[in-house]
């Protein structure tokens, strides 16, 4: 795997898939007041550390803004069943190395979608959804990034079912998205007819 794109696929996708865990609850005495009182100090602070998830990689220091927000986006779209049922928001500050893959910002958001595709029938179909289009409620319309995204398109051979993560990047800080609209393509068949409708659009509210 290219180490450009392994990178943010460790910082942004994996936070994606892995949920927020909840702290042990804490057993306690009447003996041992102060043992207890560390303890909640202890679990404070990993709540406070999750609230605040900061993970570092060779990209730069990504900052998760929404984390693992649940999606109920269904769509059958001929043989073509999708979903996306994540999305995260996340602030990005580019390591130095990496400033020229992002045209010179110092940072970016990055909006990542958990993408679920199956083609349900044996004849190959063509659909691209990690070539989606994003439109953001700040006037951002920006493509997905390819690179860094997961491989969920291209032909499926059959019954065939992808899944995985597609990242857009944004000038707007996180908390100043509340409703992204993205537009997908419809899949196609081997003689490149239309299989189902030619565009899907679904708004996603992405505010905490």
């Amino acid at each position: 795997m290219n180490m450009k794109r392994f990178g943010l696929l460790v910082t942004v996708p994996l936070a994606l898939l892995v949920g927020c865990g909840e702290a042990d609850e804490l057993k306690t005495t009447e003996t041992d007041t102060e043992e207890v009182a560390e303890a909640e100090a202890s679990a404070a602070d990993e709540t406070t550390a999750e609230e605040t998830d900061v993970q570092e990689s060779e990209l730069g220091t990504n900052k998760i803004y929404m984390k693992n927000k649940a999606v109920t986006i269904t769509e059958t779209m001929g043989p073509i069943q999708f979903a996306i049922d994540k999305v995260q928001t996340s602030r990005l500050t580019v390591a130095e190395a990496y400033s020229d893959s992002f045209d010179g910002q110092e940072e970016v958001t990055v909006v990542a979608m958990n993408m679920i595709v199956e083609n349900t029938v044996d004849e190959t179909m063509s659909f691209h959804p990690n070539q989606a289009t994003l439109v953001t409620n700040t006037g951002e319309q920006v493509s997905s990034d390819l690179w860094f995204s997961d491989d969920v398109g291209g032909e499926f051979m059959g019954k065939v079912k992808k899944e995985g993560n597609v990242l857009f990047f944004v000038k707007a800080k996180p908390e100043e998205l509340t409703d992204l609209k993205v537009v997908i393509d419809g899949p196609f068949n081997e003689n490149f007819d239309k299989v189902a409708e030619e565009r899907y659009e679904y708004t996603i509210n992405v505010t905490k």
